[in-house]
């Protein structure tokens, strides 16, 4: 763990605010100007693993790159002086998972379809860049607003991305090494995830934000099992309990969810569809 006071690059460490599988988050500020950002620095455990450093630095670069309103910016990255990687990131106070705590739990219609919104931008310019991010869920959306019909939010962590071999992504990116890795969060997780993981397209991400809907609308998301063989069996073979929708969601918007949660991928809309058929 990094010590408060800590120099990376031109900023200072003031505290650490979380600590994921791979990586350690904390809370950070300019050395002169005083900005406030978010450090992402690499376990040491991990920067034995070429492929989780890989992951690491491609995540760097793609957001230090990319620019959209939407997705979370890199304003630096580096190694430290012990040979950990890091990225600097545009701080914003609460994730996705959080706010709804705030919420109950749930959205309003309006404020869903306004980040289902935001978010299918931001995934069709990574789909037209042949990158897949594989990972969708509320703690990897960063919310830097919430209001009432004025909800804004930023997709984050893109450790699991992979670029399609025949996709049009940035030149420095390399086609990513997981194999038939199972990647991603289960209860989020597309079918083809769970079966086919090296076949899987940018239709992962637009049954991952389905899930994410109709999480945002009732509550839940649509399989819950403690069991990750239950949790697949759930999502390769059982429908999604559609009729919790009704009396939550009009109709179009639960038939586009619908059409999100098909469980074979070429049945899904692409992201781009899905950004013309939200109501």
């Amino acid at each position: 763990m990094l010590a408060a006071g800590t120099c990376v690059g031109e900023y200072l460490i003031v505290r650490c605010v979380a600590v994921g599988a791979t990586s350690e988050v904390y809370a950070g500020r300019h050395a002169t100007s005083g900005e406030f950002v978010a450090v992402k620095v690499l376990s040491p455990e991990w920067c034995l693993h070429p492929e989780v450093v890989a992951r690491f630095l491609n995540e760097a670069r793609t957001l230090q790159e990319l620019r959209h309103p939407h997705l979370v910016r890199a304003q630096a990255s580096g190694v430290l002086l012990e040979g950990r990687p890091f990225m600097v990131l545009a701080w914003q106070p609460e994730d996705l998972h959080h706010a709804l705590v705030h919420e109950g739990g749930r959205l309003a219609v309006r404020d869903c379809v306004q980040v289902l919104r935001q978010l299918a931008e931001v995934l069709a310019l990574l789909h037209a860049r042949g990158l897949v991010h594989r990972d969708l869920k509320p703690a990897n959306i960063l919310v830097s607003q919430r209001e009432p019909g004025a909800w804004k939010v930023q997709l984050a962590d893109l450790g699991l991305a992979k670029r399609l071999a025949t996709g049009s992504g940035l030149a420095a990116l390399p086609v990513s090494t997981a194999g038939s890795a199972l990647l991603g969060t289960g209860e989020y997780r597309a079918p083809e995830q769970w079966t086919r993981s090296k076949t899987v397209d940018d239709r992962a991400d637009v049954y991952s934000l389905g899930i994410l809907g109709f999480q945002l609308l009732t509550g839940r998301p649509p399989f819950i099992a403690e069991a990750q063989q239950s949790l697949m069996f759930c999502h390769v073979a059982r429908p999604p309990p559609l009729e919790l929708l009704e009396g939550v969601a009009p109709v179009a918007l639960r038939s586009l969810l619908a059409r999100l949660l098909a469980k074979k991928a070429p049945e899904r809309p692409s992201m781009a569809d899905v950004l013309s058929l939200l109501p």
